[in-house]
């Protein structure tokens, strides 16, 4: 068997708060709820709620680090006889040992691999979520539909995990269910990627929401803060003599001025053509950088006149980079 410790990713001296707080992390990940048609998730949850079943009962973990086992088959024909009311015995152990518990019935859940000791949904903080938006979306606002997953008590057991003595068939002993409802959220224009925008859901104000947003990258546009950035072509000629040319923002085309003898990689800025900022309303900048674009096809005529332009360059252009380390 494997070693109940490490199932759950404690240490022996691991204290009561922190086996709680590793089983329910760990059953949140593999509850089969979330891991629908999974068998080893499903699996790994059997191994959790055994593990926690007995390191969360001081008897059996006392017995556990001392033999390496517990005796499961004594400990659970006791527990059916205290269900058909016999009186139960349980040698050399204080009662009062098991505090934490409900009641009974939730001890003898333990005892069968942790399920009917019920749960209760997660409450501290609020619920995180996710959307994501393409560029143009997080510039000019949107309102999504969020897909918000929380654990709710299950309505089949009332949360205690079992019913009728056995694991509850729907929560599957844990006695919460994961529920997804569906939020409608209104994003303001700007809103960036990492931008957590708070909500609330419907009917359940005390449920606080953050849903976190994510912002696929753009083919063209390049977003820096509150700033766009662009590559723009450029021919030869619209470089040497300078040029009026059409530049894309994510406001719409805008004329630009090349000037006279711009050079290749050469950036300009347009004022206020960038996206808005969330908290002070203000737009960024648009900066593009230019790109020259040399001729693929080479012909006499263009020979001519790429030698006629070398002779306009004074001296060389690479003079003064090292040529090694």
């Amino acid at each position: 068997m494997r070693d109940l410790y490490e199932t759950l990713g404690v240490g022996r001296s691991a204290g009561a708060d922190e086996i709680k707080k590793a089983y329910r992390k760990l059953a949140r990940r593999f509850h089969p709820d979330v891991n629908p048609g999974n068998p080893e998730a499903e699996r790994r949850f059997k191994e959790i709620q055994e593990a926690y079943g007995v390191l969360s009962d001081e008897a059996k973990r006392r017995q556990y680090d001392q033999f390496g086992t517990v005796d499961a088959a004594e400990m659970a024909a006791r527990a059916a006889r205290a269900r058909r009311g016999g009186r139960v015995k349980f040698p050399d152990v204080d009662l009062r040992s098991f505090g934490g518990f409900a009641d009974l019935s939730d001890l003898f859940g333990n005892i069968f691999g942790g399920f009917g000791q019920g749960g209760r949904p997660r409450e501290e903080g609020p619920i995180e979520a996710s959307v994501e938006l393409d560029l143009e979306q997080a510039v000019r606002g949107a309102t999504v539909v969020v897909p918000v997953r929380r654990e709710v008590s299950c309505q089949q057991c009332g949360g205690r995990g079992s019913t009728s003595g056995h694991p509850c068939s729907l929560c599957r002993g844990s006695g919460v269910v994961v529920h997804t409802d569906r939020l409608r959220v209104k994003l303001p224009p700007g809103v960036g990627d990492g931008d957590r925008v708070r909500a609330a859901l419907k009917g359940d104000k005390a449920r606080e929401v953050a849903v976190v947003v994510r912002v696929q990258p753009h083919a063209f546009f390049e977003r820096k803060g509150d700033d766009i950035q662009t590559v723009v072509p450029v021919t030869f000629s619209e470089a040497y003599l300078g040029a009026e040319v059409e530049v894309g923002t994510v406001h719409g085309p805008v004329r630009a001025k090349i000037p006279p003898g711009t050079q290749s990689g050469q950036r300009f800025r347009l004022r206020g053509k960038g996206v808005r900022n969330v908290g002070t309303g203000v737009h960024g900048d648009h900066t593009y950088t230019v790109q020259v674009m040399v001729p693929r096809v080479v012909s006499p005529a263009g020979r001519d006149a790429a030698r006629r332009v070398g002779e306009l360059y004074n001296g060389n252009p690479r003079a003064g980079l090292p040529l090694g380390l």
